[in-house]
C-alpha cells in the first residue's frame, strides 16, 4: 500500500473503534449530564465533526495539489512494511479505553470525573499514535505532511467552517420552515377547495386530512445534500466543465430540491385526503424525500454532462449502453434501490408490494445480460463454506443490535395464497436477486474500480489490501444496524472473489448467507432478519 492507501485504512479503523466505544456510553445520562460532564459531551460532538471535516478536506486537498513531494512519499509507503509490534500495542491501548469509556456516563467508578476524561484522551492519543506508528515510520508521515506546506491551514479554516456552518445553519430551519409551509398552501389551493391553515402551529388542514410542517420538513437538511452533491459533481469532472458558467448548478439544485420538498409535502396531503392516510403517513412520508433527492441528483448531472453550454464535449461522450461497463454493473443494485423506495413509498406500515423489487431486478438483469454472461459464474465448495462462516457470525450479532420480531401483522392477517406468494417473492429475491446484484456492485465493480479506472482489465487478485477494506466498508454501512458484521461479510465475500476469481463464487457464498437467514425467519420466526 502507498502511503494515502495508509492513510486512508488507519481512519477507517479510527472511526470503525470510535463507532464501537460509543456504544459503551450511556447516552441518556450523558444527554443530562451538567457542568463538566455536559462540557465534555458538546466538546467532543463538535470536536469529532472537526476532525472528520479537516481530515476530508486534508486529503481532499492534497489530491488536488499533489506534487513530487507528495507522489514520492505516497510511493515511499510501498517500500515499508506494517509494524505489528505497534499495531498490537494500538489494539492494547483501545482495549484499555473500554472501560473508560463505561465510565465517562452513568457508571459507578472512584475516579473522578475529570480524571477518567483526561485517561481517556491520553490513551486516545498514545493509540492513534501506536496506529500511526504501526502503518508507516514517522519520518515518512512528516515528509509527506511538508509536502502539504500551507494546506493544512486551508484544511483546518474549511473544516472549522463547515463546522460552523453545521451550528447556524439549524437557525435557517425556522425561515425555511415559514416558507415551506406557504409554498405548500398555494400548491395545494389550486387542488383542494375550502383548504384550511393554521399559521402559528403551520399546519395545512383539507377537511378529511390534517399535517403540521416542523423544521425537519423545511428541506434545508435535501438543500445541504444537493449542495454537497453539486460540489462534489464539479470537482470529479472540473476537467469537463466550463468555468464559471458551470457553476450555476448550485443555485439551481439548490432551488430544484426546495421545490421537490414542496411537491412532496403537498403530494403527502393529497395521498391522505383521498382516504389513504396510511400510505402517506407511513410509506410516502419516509421514502418520497429519498425519491425526490435521486432524482434531482440524477437530473442535475445527467443535464449538465450533456450540455454543450456546460461542458467542453458533451457531444463526445458515448452514450450508456449494454456496452458501459459500470452502467451493467450497477445497474441491478440501482434497481433493487429504486425499487425498494417506490415499494416502500406505496405502503402503509407493511410493504405488500415487495415484489417490484423482482421485477425491477429481473429487468435490469435482463438488461445487462448480454455483457455479464461473459463473466465466471461457476462456483464450488467454497462459497457456500464462506456463507455458512457468515451466518455463523451474523446470528449472533444480529441478537445483540436488533430487538426480536414476530411476523407481521399485516401479513398474518393476509390471505393463506397472498401471504405466501409474499413469501416467494421475497426468497426469490433473498436468494437470487440481491447476492446477484451486490456482488456485481461491491465484488465485481467497486473492488476493482477502487484500484483503477479500467476495472474489468484488473484480475481480482491484483486488488490488494485497502480496496477490499473500503469497498466492504460500504458494504456494511448499506445494512443499517447490523453495519459492522456487514463488513465482516463484505471481507469473507471479497476474498472468496479474490482467490477463485470467479464471481459466481461470491454469489454463492452470499445466497448461502441469505437461505440460512431465510431458514431462521420461516422455521424459528426470526421476522426481525428480514
Amino acid at each position: 500500500m502507498g502511503l494515502g492507501a495508509r492513510l486512508t485504512v488507519a481512519a477507517g479503523l479510527l472511526v470503525l473503534e470510535k463507532s464501537l466505544l460509543d456504544l459503551l456510553v450511556d447516552f441518556e445520562s450523558a444527554q443530562t449530564a451538567q457542568g463538566l460532564g455536559a462540557v465534555v459531551r458538546v466538546a467532543q460532538h463538535w470536536g469529532f465533526r472537526f476532525l472528520v471535516s479537516f481530515a476530508i478536506a486534508a486529503a481532499l486537498f492534497g489530491y488536488l495539489r499533489s506534487g513530487r513531494e507528495s507522489a514520492d512519499a505516497d510511493a515511499a509507503g510501498r517500500t515499508v512494511r506494517v509494524r505489528f509490534g505497534w499495531l498490537a500495542g494500538h489494539g492494547v491501548l483501545v482495549v484499555a479505553l473500554v472501560p473508560l469509556s463505561m465510565s465517562l456516563y452513568g457508571h459507578a467508578t472512584r475516579l473522578p470525573f475529570p480524571v477518567v476524561v483526561a485517561l481517556w484522551l491520553f490513551l486516545a492519543v498514545l493509540a492513534v499514535a501506536a496506529l500511526f506508528a504501526a502503518l508507516a515510520p514517522w519520518s515518512l508521515w512528516r515528509a509527506a505532511g511538508r509536502a502539504l506546506g500551507t494546506l493544512w491551514w486551508y484544511a483546518a479554516i474549511a473544516a472549522a467552517g463547515s463546522v460552523a456552518a453545521t451550528g447556524w445553519s439549524q437557525n435557517l430551519w425556522g425561515a425555511m420552515t415559514r416558507v415551506t409551509f406557504e409554498a405548500v398552501y398555494r400548491v395545494l389551493e389550486w387542488f383542494v377547495p375550502n383548504l384550511q391553515m393554521e399559521p402559528a402551529n403551520r399546519i395545512i388542514d383539507t377537511g378529511r386530512f390534517a399535517v403540521a410542517i416542523d423544521p425537519v420538513c423545511s428541506g434545508v437538511e435535501g438543500m445541504g445534500l444537493m449542495l454537497a452533491f453539486c460540489a462534489v459533481l464539479l470537482l470529479l469532472f472540473r476537467k469537463e466543465f466550463i468555468f464559471p458558467r458551470a457553476l450555476i448548478l448550485v443555485p439551481a439544485g439548490l432551488l430544484l430540491s426546495f421545490a421537490l420538498n414542496v411537491v412532496r409535502i403537498a403530494a403527502l396531503v393529497l395521498i391522505g385526503s383521498a382516504g389513504h392516510s396510511g400510505i402517506a403517513v407511513y410509506g410516502f412520508h419516509s421514502q418520497a424525500g429519498w425519491i425526490a433527492f435521486n432524482a434531482a441528483a440524477a437530473g442535475v448531472a445527467l443535464v449538465s454532462l450533456n450540455s454543450g453550454w456546460l461542458t467542453h464535449a458533451a457531444a463526445e461522450r458515448p452514450n450508456v449502453s449494454s456496452g458501459n461497463p459500470t452502467a451493467v454493473y450497477l445497474l441491478p443494485f440501482l434497481a433493487l434501490l429504486l425499487a425498494g423506495m417506490v415499494s416502500r413509498a406505496l405502503s402503509s406500515g407493511f410493504e405488500s408490494l415487495y415484489w417490484l423489487r423482482l421485477v425491477a431486478a429481473g429487468l435490469a438483469l435482463g438488461y445487462s445480460w448480454p455483457r455479464l454472461k461473459s463473466l465466471d459464474w461457476r462456483w464450488s465448495w467454497r462459497g457456500p463454506a464462506a456463507g455458512l462462516l457468515v451466518f455463523g457470525l451474523w446470528i449472533p450479532a444480529a441478537h445483540l443490535l436488533i430487538q426480536p420480531a414476530a411476523m407481521p401483522t399485516a401479513l398474518t392477517a393476509l390471505p393463506t395464497l397472498s401471504r405466501a406468494s409474499w413469501i416467494a417473492a421475497h426468497l426469490v429475491v433473498s436468494l437470487g436477486a440481491v447476492p446477484i446484484a451486490e456482488e456485481l456492485a461491491f465484488r465485481g465493480y467497486l473492488l476493482r474500480r477502487i484500484r483503477v479506472a479500467d476495472f474489468e482489465s484488473l484480475p481480482p487478485r491484483s486488488v490488494g489490501a485497502w480496496p477490499l477494506l473500503l469497498s466492504s466498508l460500504l458494504f456494511g454501512l448499506c445494512h443499517g444496524a447490523l453495519w459492522l458484521p456487514g463488513v465482516i461479510a463484505g471481507v469473507i465475500y471479497g476474498l472468496v472473489y479474490i482467490r477463485s476469481q470467479r464471481i459466481g463464487e461470491a454469489v454463492a457464498a452470499h445466497a448461502t448467507t441469505n437461505a440460512l437467514i431465510a431458514l431462521c425467519v420461516l422455521v424459528g420466526s426470526q421476522w426481525q432478519l428480514w
